[in-house]
């Protein structure tokens, strides 16, 4: 980790797999790339090889999961790039295939500890999100393009997909929370390091942040954990 200009630096590259085996003999891998101690925040790429399946499961904690590459089967829908699997907290879900392989990110709180379900809950709060279904909001100008894929359902946490053209800056700024970005395609400057695909930074609450710079664009995807209501 690399920290420039108030942003927390994270390259794929540099991160070690970890071989995890579930359900008894369900094999994938994960590089984490923050844990978000004051939320229980885990965020991770997960690779998934071709031929495998998640049962239908259930774990304490919530996820939402991005596709990034290749595509998932669920509830007859296959997902691909930008598209999310929210998992609620003691719901069932799945089962979840991956019949080409799938590299996701996971935004994992509370706890990862996964038991096999033999039937769904009575009451669904499990959804799937398809990007495509989502109209691109324009800002800025038309330079950048926003749009939201998860603001309910996640608790305080929020997904947004952005699209930045080639030449936009952010602006030196800080949020009142937390906010996170991992790199989906395209490059990011921050200070002299240059970020690439699935590469990833980490702005903490009210830490001042410098500018950080796209000169081919990019396309983001934005973890936020909003602060709670009082």
């Amino acid at each position: 980790m690399i920290t420039k200009s108030g942003c927390n630096i994270v390259y794929a590259s540099d991160l070690q797999w970890e071989e995890r085996v579930r359900f008894g003999s369900k094999k994938n891998r994960a590089k984490t790339y923050w844990h978000d101690a004051e939320n229980n925040l885990y965020m991770r790429l997960v690779d998934q090889p071709a031929n495998s399946v998640e049962p239908r499961h259930v774990h304490p904690g919530t996820h939402a999961t991005t596709v990034l590459k290749g595509r998932a089967l669920v509830d007859g829908l296959t997902l691909n790039t930008l598209d999310v699997i929210l998992g609620p907290g003691n719901e069932p879900h799945g089962p979840l295939e991956y019949p080409d392989g799938c590299q996701l990110f996971s935004c994992f709180q509370g706890s990862n500890d996964h038991a096999e379900a033999k039937a769904l809950s009575t009451e669904k709060h499990y959804r799937l999100v398809q990007s495509e279904q989502i109209p691109w909001d324009a800002k800025a100008g038309g330079a950048l393009h926003m749009k939201t894929l998860v603001d309910h359902g996640a608790g305080r946490l929020m997904l947004t997909a952005m699209r930045l053209s080639a030449g936009f800056t952010v602006p030196v700024g800080s949020r009142p929370h937390m906010q996170a970005a991992l790199i989906v395609e395209g490059s990011a400057v921050i200070d002299v390091e240059t970020l690439n695909a699935w590469d990833f930074m980490y702005m903490a609450a009210d830490v001042p942040h410098g500018p950080i710079h796209f000169p081919h664009g990019a396309t983001l995807l934005m973890v936020a954990m909003r602060p709670a209501q009082v």
